[in-house]
Formats: C-alpha cells, sequence, structure tokens
C-alpha cells in the first residue's frame, strides 16, 4: 500500500487534466465522471487523513446525507455533487511548483535581507518584521513564516523568553495574514470568489486596503507594546545579494498579478482556475530567466509528487463539503439556514457580524475556514440578493483570513507552536483580539464598498 500511495499523484492528475477539459468543453457525463473519480478519491484519502479532518468529513458527510436524503434528488446526482470543489483541490496540487520556484532561486536570502538590515529596538523591528511579512509572503508562502521564525529566533536569543515568543508569533501570524488577503494564491480568497463570481480586479484595491488599515494599526500597536524593551538585537549586516533579489522577485510577482488578471478577464477564465493554470508555466519561465531551470525541475518536481499525493485532508474535507452545499442547495431544510439571514435583511451590518462571528467561533471549535465559507456559499443565492458581488467577496475573505492566526489547529499556528515550543491555544489567546480587530476592518471596508456596487 505504501507504493499505491506514492503514485496516487497519478491518478489525481488524471482527475484534475478531466477537469481542465470540462472546463473548455461543459459536459454533464464528463462532470459525473470526475465526481464518481471524487468518490474514489475520499475513500482512498480518508484512512490517510488527520483524524480531525476524518471526523470533520464524516460530520459533513452525515449531514449531507441527511439534506439528500430529505430531498427529491436521486442516488444518480451524488457524484455531481462532489465534484463541486475539484477546482480548489486542483489549485492546492500546483502550489509546490510557485514554493518551488522560490527556493531555486533562493529568495530566503532577500526575507534574511529585509530583517536584518536596521538595528533599532524592538518597537521597529516589530514594524520591520510585520511589513516584510505581508510584503513577501502572498508569494513566498509558510516558507516566509518558517524563515522569519528562524531569523528572529537567534535575532531575539539574549531577549526573555516570553517576551520574544510574544513578539514571534504576533508578527509573523498577523503579517502572514495580512499577506493572504490580497494573494491570488490564497485559497480561501480564491474560494469567496468562486462563489460570488466577483473579479478579483474588482476586490483587489480594496482587500490591499485592509491590509494596509491592519498593518498600519497593528504595527502600531506592536511598536507602543515593544519600544519598552532596551534589548541588544545582535544585529548582523544585511546580506548584499538578498536585496539584490528583490530587483527580480518585485517585477516577477507583478507580472505573475498580470498573467492572472489577462486570463481571468481578456481570456475569460474562472479566477480559480486562471490562477492554477498560470503557476507551473510561470514558475518554468521565471526560473529560466533567472538561471535556475534545473535547480526548479529537480526540487519542484518532487515537491509536487509529495504535496499531490499528501492531499488527503484537503480531498476529505473539500469534496465532502461539496456533497453537503449541493445537497443543502436541493433540500427544504435551506430554509431554515436562510431564515436567520431573511431575520436581518435590511440590516447589513448584523448579516456582517453574524457571518464574521460564525467564521470565528467554528474555527475556534477546530473547523477549517474552507467548511464555513462553503457552508456560507450553500446560501450564496440568498446573500447575493443582500450585497454585491465584490462586497460579498471582501467579507467572506477577511472573515475567513482573519481567523488564520487564531485557528488553533490551523496549520501556521501548529507550526509556530512547534517552533516556539508553546501551546497552540496560548499563540491564539494572543492572537484573537488581532482577528477581531481585523475581521472589523473587513466590515467597516465591506460597507463603504456598498456605497459604490
Amino acid at each position: 500500500m505504501r507504493g499505491f500511495h506514492s503514485y496516487l499523484y497519478i491518478f489525481y492528475s488524471f482527475v484534475f487534466l478531466l477537469y481542465t477539459i470540462h472546463v473548455f468543453w461543459n459536459n454533464s457525463a464528463l462532470y459525473m465522471l470526475i465526481g464518481i473519480l471524487g468518490i474514489f478519491m475520499v475513500l482512498i484519502s480518508f484512512p490517510r487523513a488527520d483524524r480531525v479532518f476524518r471526523v470533520l468529513g464524516l460530520l459533513l458527510g452525515t449531514v449531507g446525507a441527511f439534506f439528500f436524503f430529505s430531498s427529491d434528488t436521486q442516488l444518480v446526482d451524488i457524484p455531481k455533487y462532489v465534484a463541486g470543489n475539484v477546482g480548489i483541490l486542483f489549485l492546492l496540487s500546483m502550489l509546490p511548483w510557485m514554493n518551488s520556484v522560490v527556493k531555486a532561486g533562493r529568495y530566503n536570502k532577500l526575507l534574511q535581507s529585509l530583517l536584518g538590515s536596521n538595528d533599532g529596538g524592538l518597537g521597529a523591528l516589530y514594524m520591520r518584521s510585520e511589513a516584510t511579512m505581508v510584503s513577501l509572503a502572498a508569494f513566498l508562502n509558510l516558507s516566509s513564516a518558517t524563515i522569519s521564525q528562524d531569523l528572529l529566533r537567534e535575532k531575539l536569543k539574549h531577549v526573555q523568553t516570553s517576551v520574544k515568543n510574544r513578539f514571534i508569533l504576533m508578527a509573523t501570524l498577523r503579517g502572514y495574514s495580512l499577506a493572504l488577503l490580497w494573494s491570488p494564491l490564497e485559497v480561501l480568497l480564491a474560494t469567496a470568489i468562486f462563489i460570488t463570481g466577483a473579479n478579483y480586479l474588482a476586490v483587489l484595491p480594496w482587500m490591499l486596503l485592509i491590509a494596509a488599515l491592519g498593518l498600519f494599526l497593528d504595527s502600531m500597536f506592536g511598536r507602543f507594546i515593544f519600544k519598552k524593551y532596551d534589548v541588544d538585537l545582535q544585529t548582523k549586516r544585511a546580506v548584499s545579494t538578498g536585496k539584490g533579489k528583490l530587483k527580480t522577485f518585485i517585477p516577477a510577482l507583478v507580472l505573475f498579478l498580470g498573467t492572472v488578471v489577462f486570463l481571468a478577464n481578456v481570456v475569460q477564465l474562472d479566477f480559480l482556475f486562471a490562477v492554477t493554470v498560470a503557476i507551473f508555466p510561470f514558475a518554468l519561465i521565471w526560473a529560466a530567466l533567472i538561471g535556475r531551470r534545473k535547480s526548479f525541475i529537480k526540487i519542484g518536481w518532487p515537491a509536487w509528487k509529495r504535496g499531490t499525493n499528501h492531499l488527503s485532508n484537503f480531498i476529505v474535507l473539500l469534496l465532502s463539503l461539496s456533497f453537503l452545499t449541493g445537497a443543502l442547495n436541493a433540500s427544504p431544510y435551506l430554509r431554515y439556514l436562510q431564515d436567520p439571514l431573511i431575520a436581518l435583511e435590511g440590516s447589513p451590518v448584523l448579516i456582517m457580524l453574524f457571518i464574521q462571528v460564525a467564521f470565528l467561533i467554528m474555527t475556534l471549535l477546530g473547523v477549517h475556514p474552507i467548511a464555513t465559507m462553503g457552508i456560507f456559499g450553500g446560501v450564496g443565492g440568498l446573500l447575493i440578493e443582500s450585497f454585491s458581488a465584490v462586497t460579498l467577496t471582501v467579507l467572506l475573505a477577511t472573515s475567513a483570513i482573519a481567523t488564520v492566526p487564531s485557528a488553533p489547529y490551523g496549520l501556521i499556528v501548529t507550526i509556530t507552536s512547534v517552533a516556539l515550543r508553546m501551546n497552540p491555544y496560548q499563540i491564539v489567546l494572543r492572537n484573537l483580539p488581532y482577528s477581531i480587530a481585523l475581521g472589523l476592518i473587513g466590515i467597516g471596508i465591506a460597507l463603504l464598498t456598498m456605497l459604490i456596487y
């Protein structure tokens, strides 16, 4: 079985190929086949998934089955319900290629240079650390968090442990979440756009505004909190080669954004699919232009196979969620979920607060925000009646991403808890006020968009 599991990427890639064909050739029989293969993906992945995802998958599947049998649909409809989130899995499988070109280009030196280029006090370092994360984490992704945490642990090795840990978990996790707000590679943002059908280019300025406001307010708060600690930061001279990489990194990111916008707006591809199909060719060309093509393939091929082979958690979560969402939309019980939103009709602020609180509570209970996003996607038609696509995207994406630093079972919190040897709930408690504040900023900007859209 171990040998079989090492070749799952072939099977999964075949399913993603069929999905790609379906994007250009909308055929119901092909979509049904994708759903049938999706069911096999769940059966294969379930024993390999982490316990929390197995429990969540069973819960979503059970509730979905209840909704399914309460409707007038037939068993033959199950595959088309399961197929709904295959596109998100396709995106997740392609992300290792972007991470690989980052590693091949040795852009970790850029992060090291920007973090270690100044020896001000802790307050100034907090502002610089968070700003660096916001600037680069959108494309360096988790690698930016792990690299910066390692660098900051070394830089603050003479600082009291409690102060050092608080500094690192605040600067890196909060900066990381602010970067996700506008990154086209962020699955939560892509999922929100997938649900609402909004134009990424129309959403981007508002998400950048939220990120800028969040960065300004939190960096000011961090500067105020940490400026009282007068410590020797043991700063080393900046790495000059790191700064040199900035000259290729920034144009590459701008070109990638331009490519995605072109595919979504000119070629008229779905945003999620546009990001997915742009990743590999763009990363390959980028690697070739910086003279790292061989390193890119050497690093990327095994990373892609490994990442695709280990999609088990997301397969169980996303495909069971897809089944739940499809069954819910066909069920008469949908109105019971719609009733609270209907009761709040005419009170957009209350609806927004309801959505934010729902994301936060579900996250604290261990439910992945993608699952919560999918549940709201099930009543997306009703929400679209109250909000424009842009407003709803801003609201859903910000409410979901705001919970990232406060998700006790989230990957970034888990990595940080291991690195700092802290209980995940200690990290959650430190970042919970930030998550609430960022969600409120998102609500404020969403209300502002209602004046325009």
